[in-house]
């Protein structure tokens, strides 16, 4: 009994920090973005890029806490951000992160999944290791590797940004957001795998640096995200109003959208007004919602938000394929949009 107490406490060190830490970023987020079925996805998806890693990059890491050969200190710090990176990349593919703090979160999330499964598989490998070495893993290693992921997010979604908030019809992805926050996370990833014979210096440079810097994309992402609440609820709600009264809302999205309506028969007419009607209304109610969350108090009318999603799939359905998309491709409501209402149907369970 007495020799698995150490043990324990070795995995403790080892798995327990950068999860705490990662629970923290979560209980800070102003929105509460993130539902604890999408951070254990999260997780997984790190397990899944560590995994996938180790056959290259585990076998040639010489020892530990950090490696000492050219690959732990110049190589590994390439592959491994990369193979971390396809998971970011995915969830801007499909949409999945809306603001900053999202992205932030999302990247910790993964890195720390990373690292989890990383040092089990130590754990497993090297048992004889002392107290310190897991001690570096789990305060340093770990902590690094969700921050430069962290990093890597928050700077693709500054490059994505002029893309995601305007016309989804318009929106064209670019690997080229990536690569600037990958260099930045290479470096990081870099400089902390430079202090082989110091890695006490290492881990107190990642457990000082990570919550500093992530703490400052929060402050600056909350304030970003408030003040695109404050101004797109206006313009959102501007819309619904206009087409209640009956009028289309001015701009190029109203007057393209009001021909393609004089072309259809009346009814379908009468069901693209609607349809629009009805995803200003949500996507207005979901940054309201938001602004709520923000400020202690939010709300959401659960009855009168589901009967809105099921009357705009019912006109999705009567619209047609075809006519549907068309309607789709003018709408001028951007992916940031789209990822709002998905937040606001996530709401409802």
């Amino acid at each position: 009994m007495s020799a698995m107490i150490p043990e324990v406490a070795h995995w403790g060190l080892a798995l327990v920090p950068v999860l705490i830490l990662l629970a923290l970023f979560v209980w800070l987020d102003a929105f509460d973005l993130m539902s604890f079925r999408e951070i254990a996805l999260l997780l997984l998806l790190g397990g899944v890029a560590a995994i996938a890693v180790y056959p290259v990059s585990g076998r040639l890491i010489d020892t530990l806490p950090i490696g000492f050969s050219g690959y732990s200190r110049f190589v590994a710090p390439w592959l491994e951000e990369a193979v971390k990176a396809i998971a970011i990349i995915g969830l801007f593919w499909f949409n999945r992160i809306g603001y900053k703090l999202d992205a932030v979160i999302s990247g910790f999330a993964i890195g720390a999944g990373f690292s989890v499964v990383e040092n089990i598989i130590y754990l497993t490998i090297f048992p004889q290791y002392g107290t310190g070495t897991w001690l570096v893993r789990g305060l340093g290693t770990a902590v690094m590797h969700g921050t430069t992921l962290a990093m890597l997010a928050a700077v693709a979604h500054e490059l994505a940004e002029r893309e995601t908030r305007q016309s989804a019809g318009d929106f064209d992805f670019s690997l080229l957001w990536f690569l600037p926050g990958y260099l930045i996370a290479v470096a990081l990833h870099t400089t902390f795998n430079q202090f082989p014979d110091r890695p006490m210096l290492a881990m107190m440079g990642a457990a000082i640096f990570a919550p500093i810097a992530i703490m400052a994309v929060f402050q600056f992402g909350t304030a970003e995200a408030e003040r695109w609440l404050v101004v797109e609820r206006a313009a959102h709600q501007a819309q619904f109003d206009a087409l209640k009264a009956g009028q289309w809302p001015d701009g190029p999205s109203g007057t393209k959208i009001a021909a393609l309506a004089e072309r259809l028969a009346p009814e379908n007419a009468r069901r693209v007004r609607r349809y629009w009607e009805l995803q200003a209304w949500l996507v207005a109610q979901a940054e309201e919602a938001m602004i709520e969350e923000a400020a202690g108090d939010v709300s959401v009318d659960k009855e009168q938000v589901a009967a809105a999603f099921a009357e705009l799939e019912g006109l999705r359905r009567a619209l047609g394929k075809s006519t549907h998309s068309a309607l789709k491709a003018l709408l001028p409501f951007s992916r940031n949009d789209y990822w709002e209402v998905s937040e606001l149907r996530q709401r409802l369970s």
